[in-house]
């Protein structure tokens, strides 16, 4: 589902007034995510160039038809065709320099030095000057409108059902990559477009590897394993955890569960608007440790949503940059602990802050909650 052309007009309205209040004349926008939420098409390939005066498209034949209909009827727009024997670094320099200005700003995060390259040896000399730039797409990207955070909504419960649906397939016997590829199955029949990222089953001593990937191992009695999934529905990606106790787990590792669900609380109280980052990610830090595991917490409490599964802004102790969370932020959290060789636990759900708080997006799954394990 496109988003309406009024709503993209106005977030490129938004970007030129970041760019004018920048030490550039125009942004070249490069990367894709940032593409498909000014643009409202998701391409491989494009650019766009944002100044004052309006915005130009730079699209070859593969795009340009989707882009033109997409931007119907939003002003000061135009798309450019790249031609068959040209290229979007020499279509670019031809547009930067027919445009007269001195500074263009572009996203250093993503265009490549070659790319750049290319840019500047297709410019003529005394022409415009290319300047790095950091996040103004992104920044604009943090908080969600009302037509977002409806796909939140939608895909967070959504997920829950997949949720619901899979983990009582986590069994005794079952290898990691079988349970993988049900929850990936059933993310299609629950009608999102793909996986977010590559599904995670990590169980017994494997659950102390945050990121593990799914393998031949069998579930056995008395492990942990941590489910780790998420889908992309209307473009946007969101992203749930849980860890499985199957069978009799021994007294430490409900410590464990207890301990983590205890941090997910802190940090989830903490969240208001308003709230650091480093705040948030303390809360979690603090309960893990009183119960003698802070040492076994290695990663930060949660990470943005939107168009790419991790994005602004980091909830960690270094996530203070973006500045605190405000209303229609949506992030994760989702603390954890981990002890390398014997097992871990991970509890994630995501949440949309609120004019007095959050909202938790994704749902309880009756039996699969650490306080009921």
């Amino acid at each position: 589902m496109p988003a309406p052309p009024d709503l993209i007009a106005a977030r490129l309205s938004r970007l030129r007034a970041a760019v004018a209040a920048s030490n550039v004349e125009a942004l070249v926008v490069s990367h894709p995510p940032n593409l498909l939420y000014l643009l409202g098409v998701s391409a491989s390939a494009g650019l766009a160039v944002v100044a004052a005066s309006g915005t130009a498209v730079l699209a070859d034949e593969r795009y340009r038809e989707a882009f033109a209909q997409a931007l119907a009827g939003v002003p000061d727009v135009a798309v450019i065709p790249v031609g068959v024997g040209s290229s979007y670094e020499e279509t670019l320099a031809a547009r930067l320099t027919a445009g007269a200005v001195r500074a263009v700003g572009v996203e250093a995060g993503s265009m490549t030095l070659g790319r750049a390259a290319a840019v500047r040896r297709a410019l003529p000399d005394g022409g415009p000057v290319l300047v790095e730039t950091e996040g103004l797409v992104e920044l604009l990207r943090m908080v969600k409108d009302p037509w977002e955070q409806a796909i939140f909504r939608e895909a967070a419960a959504r997920l829950t059902e997949v949720a619901a649906c899979i983990l009582p397939k986590v069994l005794v016997g079952r290898q990691e990559r079988d349970v993988a590829w049900d929850i990936e199955v059933a993310l299609r029949h629950g009608g999102f477009e793909r996986p977010a990222f590559e599904t995670i089953v990590a169980s017994g001593p494997n659950s102390a590897r945050p990121h593990h990937r799914a393998g031949t191992r069998r579930i056995e009695d008395g492990d942990l394993v941590v489910v780790d999934f998420g889908g992309v529905l209307d473009g946007y990606a969101v992203d749930m955890t849980r860890t499985v106790a199957v069978g009799r787990i021994a007294d430490d590792r409900r410590t464990w569960l207890a301990s983590v669900a205890a941090a997910q609380r802190a940090a989830i109280a903490a969240a208001g608007p308003g709230a650091r980052p480093s705040e948030i990610d303390a809360a979690a830090r603090q309960v893990l440790t009183a119960a003698g595991l802070g040492d076994r917490f290695v990663h930060s409490t949660g990470h943005g949503l939107g168009l790419e599964v991790h994005e602004r802004p980091t909830i960690g102790p270094r996530g203070d940059i973006s500045g605190p969370v405000t209303a229609g932020m949506v992030f994760t959290v989702e603390p954890g602990v981990y002890v390398p060789g014997e097992g871990g636990v991970r509890i994630e759900d995501d949440v949309i802050v609120t004019a007095t708080g959050v909202e938790r997006l994704t749902g309880a799954v009756p039996g699969f909650e650490a306080h009921e394990s």
